[in-house]
This record gives structure tokens, C-alpha cells and sequence, in this order.
């Protein structure tokens, strides 16, 4: 069975975590030179969020590095602009990437927006604010936008149409920045509505479970069809470059149920033939889906022949969200090793890391990372005695490895609110 090791790239959070390595003037090839250093060579590159990270040429695009530098606090974050700004980081990630027999994949975070006046919110955004998801209560999410309208699906597809075109070998759509990705906007109500008799709003799991779900069903049918009309786009462009250019998808591994309520209708998209790899990542975030299990997505997998990743993380659970810091107290080089040993016995096609651009230089997670990529060594290292002691397992970093963006215990969303 084929082993890989994914490495999860943010360029920003390379310099970012570690404030001393301001830009040089190579900063990809000194990532990805790392990253070999630690034995991967599968880099699952940063093509941004709202706002890109690399050059594009879309006409509604908002590039990181562009901005008006007084939106820019601090020196260290203007200094951050200013690499990305200097050279497209991604076109070097591909060539350099190359150059060295790594294989580099763009990724995208699906729907994740931030909050007007924030510089990491694109124009098309602010721009657009009919497309902003709504809230059963009929307020406006003002961090995600609607794949219920043609005019977002299409915005999606052209990024990550233009990412082929530039050269990436493999696309992620990742869709744990941030579930959920449909909730009631009037494009997805309406329709339904009129053909159903019911207001979705009024719908609960524990009320009218059936209906409920018939509704997250529907609603996921949006973003179905967003992967219906990236493949229609992207089949040309494989078919011009002789290339596969495998689509990724990365999701919460919460169980197929709760993926479909967040509008993930995983079983759709395998039996339909819309993507070619799941990448997992354990979100701890929904109230009443607490059961963690790749078991399901690997028989999926087994079913389709599509290949299946477990998540690993190298940045520790943020109360919430990623705050600037890293709390050393929660990392676990051990926890993690054992996490990905793991995988391998329960028979994943490898490990999709989180950050590893932050792992590749942590000390203890350099050690570890580089035992990953051959079993053997990693059961080794996970069985050693002696590592076992160096990285004793305690209350804070017990969990390390699930998604850093896990809020705390206490404060879940509840599917009610989904």
C-alpha cells in the first residue's frame, strides 16, 4: 500500500510563528527545503482564502501584499506583505517544488471570509454583500458566502481553475475553513419552500429529524453542483496539460451524517466520481456529533477507490481559533507519531498534516515528521521507551493532532444553529 505524507503549507504562518525568520528573499525554497528534511515531499500549498496568496490575474481577485500598507499593523506583518507581494510564492513553490522531486498541490479554504473592514476579506466579499450566508434567525454570517448563488460557485471555480493552469499538480478543497459551508440564505429557502410546504427554518434534528435532514440534503446539493461545475472546468484543462489533477477534499471526520449537515453530501460526490482524494481533520466543533472515526470515510475510499488521508495537526487546539500564539504546553510529538501510526495500521493512503510549515521547525515535531514517512521507523519511534518519557502524555496535550481550530470544551455549536 502506498504511504504519503501531505504536508498543509500557510507561508505566512512559516515566518509567522516564528518571528525571527523575516523574509530572506527565498522563503519557499527554504520551507520547502525543510519540509525534505523532514521526508515530505507532498506540499499542499496555500492558494488563500478570501484574499489570495498568490499573483492572480482574476479581475475581481484581491492579492495578499497589495493592500494599502496603512491596513497593515506591525512591522513583522508588513514585512509578511511584502513576500508576498515581492515574488508570486506559489509559482516559486511550483518550480523550486519541481526542481526537487516534490509533487505541490494549491489549496483553497472554501468559505472563510472574515469580518468586513479586516484586510483578510476580499473585494468580491465586500462587494457583494446579497451573497452573504444567512442565519436561521435571519441575521447575515458576515464571514461566509453562499453556494446557493451561481455568482460565488463560479468565483471559487475560476481560482481554482487559474491554480491549475499556473501549474499545480492537485487541488484541495478545504472545507474545515469553515463549516459550514450552507446554511439559509433565500437562493437556498425559497426553492425549497415552494416545493416542500415546510420553512426550513422551523426544522430542528431533534424535532422533525427526518424533514431536517431532507432539508441538509437539499441545501448540500448547492455545493454538489460547485463541484459539478469545477470538474466541467477543470476536465479541459487536464485534458490540454495530459494531467490528472486530482481534487482533494478536506473535511471534518465527524461522521458522513454530520457532514451533511454542514452541506458536504460526501457519498454523493464519491459515488458521482466529483472528487479523487479525502483529506480528514479531526474538528471538534458540532455539540452533538462527538464520535471521531475514519472508519467510515475509509470504507467510502475502499468503495470508489479513492484514496483517504487522516488528519494530523501541528498547531495545538487555539480556544477557538488561531491566536497568534503557540502554547508549547499543549504539543506532543509522541501523541502525534501515535496518531499517524495510527492511520497507517487502520489503513489510510497517509497523513494529511496540518502547519507542518510550523512542525518542520518545532524541535520535537522535526523529530517526529521525519519518522512518518516510513512506517517501520514510525513504530519504532512510537514504541521507543524513551520517547515515550521525553514527551510525557498530560490533560493539555493529550488531544494533540485534532484541529487547532476546535473550540473548547463547553463552547460547541449546536446543529440548531446550523
Amino acid at each position: 500500500m502506498d504511504w504519503t505524507i501531505q504536508g498543509v503549507i500557510e507561508l505566512g504562518c512559516w515566518i509567522g510563528h516564528f518571528p525571527h525568520r523575516w523574509p530572506t528573499g527565498h522563503d519557499a525554497e527554504d520551507c520547502i527545503d525543510a519540509h525534505i528534511a523532514c521526508n515530505i515531499r507532498h506540499l499542499v500549498w496555500e492558494l488563500g482564502r478570501s484574499v489570495l496568496t498568490y499573483h492572480s490575474d482574476l479581475p475581481h481577485a484581491t492579492c495578499k501584499g497589495f493592500l494599502d500598507e496603512a491596513l497593515i499593523d506591525g512591522a513583522q506583518r508588513r514585512a509578511v506583505e511584502a513576500m508576498y507581494r515581492e515574488r508570486c510564492q506559489l509559482r516559486v513553490a511550483l518550480q523550486y517544488g519541481r526542481e526537487k522531486g516534490c509533487t505541490v498541490y494549491g489549496r483553497l479554504s472554501m468559505n472563510r471570509h472574515y469580518s468586513p473592514g479586516r484586510p483578510h476579506r476580499g473585494c468580491f466579499t465586500q462587494h457583494n454583500p446579497q451573497l452573504l450566508e444567512v442565519l436561521r434567525d435571519g441575521r447575515l454570517d458576515v464571514t461566509r458566502m453562499t453556494f446557493g448563488a451561481p455568482e460565488y460557485r463560479r468565483e471559487r471555480v475560476e481560482i481554482l481553475v487559474e491554480a491549475a493552469q499556473i501549474g499545480c499538480e492537485g487541488l484541495c478543497l478545504d472545507f474545515c475553513r469553515q463549516p459550514p459551508a450552507a446554511r439559509y440564505h433565500p437562493s437556498l429557502v425559497n426553492p425549497w419552500r415552494a416545493e416542500r410546504g415546510l420553512d426550513p427554518r422551523e426544522l430542528t434534528l431533534s424535532g422533525q429529524r427526518e424533514e431536517f435532514l431532507d432539508w441538509c440534503a437539499y441545501r448540500a446539493g448547492a455545493v454538489t453542483e460547485f463541484l459539478v461545475e469545477l470538474k466541467n472546468e477543470l476536465d479541459p484543462v487536464r485534458e490540454r496539460y495530459d494531467r490528472e489533477i486530482p481534487l482533494q477534499v478536506r473535511i471534518p471526520n465527524d461522521g458522513l451524517e454530520a457532514n451533511l449537515i454542514c452541506g458536504f453530501a460526501v457519498e454523493d460526490w464519491c459515488r458521482r466520481g466529483l472528487i479523487d482524494e479525502i483529506a480528514l481533520s479531526e474538528l471538534r466543533w458540532i455539540e452533538q456529533y462527538q464520535d471521531w472515526d475514519d472508519e467510515p470515510y475509509l470504507a467510502l475510499g475502499r468503495e470508489h477507490g479513492i484514496p483517504v488521508f487522516a488528519g494530523n495537526n501541528c498547531l495545538p487546539r487555539q480556544a477557538g481559533g488561531w491566536s497568534g500564539e503557540c502554547n508549547p504546553r499543549g504539543v506532543n510529538p509522541w501523541v502525534m507519531a501515535r496518531r499517524a501510526l495510527d492511520a497507517h495500521e487502520d489503513g489510510a493512503a497517509g497523513v494529511c498534516v496540518y502547519q507542518s510549515d510550523l512542525g518542520v521547525q518545532w524541535p520535537g515535531q522535526q523529530e517526529a515528521l521525519t519518522e512518518f514517512a516510513h512506517p517501520e521507523d514510525l513504530r519504532a519511534y512510537v514504541q521507543d521507551h524513551t520517547v515515550r518519557e521525553r514527551y510525557p502524555v498530560t490533560e493539555e496535550n493529550r488531544d494533540f493532532g485534532i484541529d487547532n481550530h476546535s473550540p473548547l470544551p463547553g463552547q460547541l455549536t449546536s446543529v440548531d444553529q446550523l
